[in-house]
């Protein structure tokens, strides 16, 4: 997703300036799916089954890779009517990942309202696993008031994602810093930012995206629902499940739902 306006409050998403950039370096606009994992990827590898299976690094983290690929693919367009849209990707194999899944994005406009539908597919023929979430880049200064009622916290290691360790209760009421953080948050019900437009968003999500991680610098506000923890590939494998990774069997599909919610007065 490039852009996202209202009619009262302008950019709701920073605008994408230009449609042409570099795949692996997202220019930190718009919005985009996270298939079939998001954050880092550790090591660019992981264990399934018993197997190491190793993908190539992103550039700019060293030995480790990140969001998973589905947003540096082609995606075509399965439907279009006045107030939806609906993208799917077909994903063969390949060093980048190497299971075959089919993900699909439906977006539909309401009053006041963007409503998200996103779904995961094994289309191979085994056992694949991974999970799924959006990254929105809301337009938000510092000075701009965010908030979640998430009840957890989940610690983090000297990398900046979460160690495994088990979540710690949150004050839920507490205000976020008027400063950059990136905080990786679950029991959640609805997480709200205030725009430089004058509007207020608030993201709700399903059961299905049971975590989300709240991610604020100068220019933006990222509030991301998501079906896993960060970093969970690296985690004990007896623990991962809890941490929201799912295994999803040859034809098995998951989906989940979450709608930004716009409402406030126009500056």
């Amino acid at each position: 997703m490039t852009h996202l306006v209202h009619d009262r409050f302008g950019d709701i998403l920073v605008p994408t300036e230009s449609p042409e950039f570099d795949p692996l370096n997202w220019p930190k606009v718009g919005a985009y799916p996270l298939f079939p994992y998001h954050n880092r990827l550790v090591g660019a590898a992981f264990e399934h089954e018993g197997r190491r299976y190793e993908v190539p690094p992103h550039p700019a983290l060293g030995s480790d890779a990140q969001h998973g690929p589905a947003h540096r693919r082609p995606w075509h367009l399965v439907l279009h009517e006045p107030d939806r849209i609906e993208l799917a990707l077909d994903y063969q194999a390949d060093a980048d990942w190497p299971f075959d899944f089919r993900a699909v994005q439906r977006f539909t406009l309401a009053d006041d309202r963007l409503d998200v539908k996103l779904s995961l597919t094994n289309t191979g023929n085994g056992s694949m696993p991974g999970g799924f979430g959006w990254h929105p880049y809301f337009s938000a200064g510092l000075g701009n008031a965010v908030s979640c009622d998430a009840l957890e916290i989940w610690p983090v290691s000297s990398m900046g994602i979460p160690s495994g360790a088990a979540p710690q209760t949150r004050d839920a009421d507490k205000p976020f810093p008027g400063e950059g953080f990136t905080a990786f948050l679950s029991e959640w019900g609805s997480a709200t930012a205030t725009l430089d437009g004058g509007a207020e968003v608030t993201v709700t999500a399903g059961p299905q995206l049971p975590h989300i991680v709240v991610h604020r610098t100068p220019g933006y506000v990222c509030l991301e629902p998501v079906s896993h923890v960060a970093g969970v590939f690296g985690f004990p494998p007896e623990a991962r499940a809890s941490a929201g990774l799912f295994v999803l069997q040859p034809g098995e599909e998951r989906s989940a739902r979450l709608s930004v919610g716009i409402n406030g007065s126009a500056a």
